[in-house]
């Protein structure tokens, strides 16, 4: 009788608890070293958006506006920064199609137009990016795009004040950013090294949901402060933010409240990267800032003119 080779089955068993550890065990690995490339991918966005609005400044003698108060102009109100540095990201051809529009209100730009998605200004970590909405509604045809990256608005409440409520005025803060904002390299007193210019923001709720004034929400949540974020809290933190009206209240790495107010809006740094979250210089380098960061520090590196002496080493 011919002799049969093959395996037994207990060593076909083993041969297969051996093949699932070694899974077990690279599994891990090679997750860690995608989300490092999609960390490394962000911090390349944050670079390039830093670089363009240095550009910006270059050529206009200062940084754009965090948002263009809806009081001072008669189109394109509630206007971000974001809008104003497109010609600085190879995005002149639809910079100069949304310039040619003289509506007045961003939200009822051309559907072509606000909705057009920037891949510089979407983190790959973020599962939810590119996201739609936090500016009203479905306006024109579309909810308008969400980015993950908005400017230092300074260390306390993003203050705006809309036009027609109590109390309207213009708030000067000490960030870079905020409304009507003009802020020169000259005026950032504690260094532009030491000095925050743009952060990241996660992105609530399905890509399709309106909410007024989350982080990122480009197309009409400026006068809701969507433009930018504040270092009252430190990174990640579980503190809720605080805006106009919120795309979803039950996202729990990113809690919010909507409290329909303009003088006491939060909006904080947050990634879906572990342990903290990418941010901008004003000198243009990008770092990452741990979520255990010391917040007198997270508060300082916030103003551009506070007079403290920081470091993120």
């Amino acid at each position: 009788m011919r002799r049969r080779e093959g395996f037994t089955l207990v060593e076909l068993l083993v041969v297969i608890a051996i093949i699932g550890i070694l899974i077990g065990l690279l599994l891990p690995a090679v997750q860690a070293v995608r989300a490092a490339a999609r960390r490394m991918q962000c911090s390349n966005h944050l670079k390039q958006i830093a670089l363009a609005l240095h550009n910006y400044h270059d050529s206009m003698g200062r940084f754009p506006y965090g948002t263009l108060d809806e009081a001072t102009t008669s189109f394109h109100r509630r206007d971000t920064w974001m809008q104003q540095i497109w010609p600085h990201l190879e995005q002149s051809a639809v910079y100069d199609k949304y310039m040619a529009w003289k509506g007045v209100w961003i939200m009822d730009t051309p559907v072509e137009i606000k909705d057009a998605v920037i891949p510089t200004f979407v983190c790959p970590s973020d599962p939810n990016g590119p996201g739609f909405g936090a500016g009203g509604g479905y306006r024109s045809g579309g909810y308008g795009f969400q980015g993950n990256y908005v400017g230092c608005a300074g260390d306390d409440y993003i203050k705006i004040n809309r036009p027609g409520f109590s109390g309207y005025a213009l708030h000067k803060l000490n960030g870079i950013f905020y409304a009507n904002s003009a802020t020169r390299i000259g005026d950032i007193l504690d260094g532009a090294s030491h000095t925050l210019l743009l952060s990241e923001v996660m992105i609530r709720g399905d890509k399709n949901d309106p909410g007024w004034g989350g982080g990122g929400g480009y197309w009409g949540g400026g006068q809701h402060s969507a433009f930018g974020f504040t270092a009252l809290e430190p990174p990640n933190t579980t503190v809720a933010d605080r805006v106009w009206t919120c795309k979803d209240t039950n996202m729990l790495e990113s809690p919010c409240m909507t409290v329909g107010d303009d003088i006491n809006k939060c909006i904080f740094a947050r990634s879906h990267h572990s342990g903290g979250a990418s941010a901008a210089m004003g000198d243009g380098s990008v770092r990452f800032i741990t979520e255990t960061i010391d917040l007198p520090t997270w508060k300082a590196l916030a103003t551009r003119a506070g007079g403290e002496v920081t470091s993120t080493d």
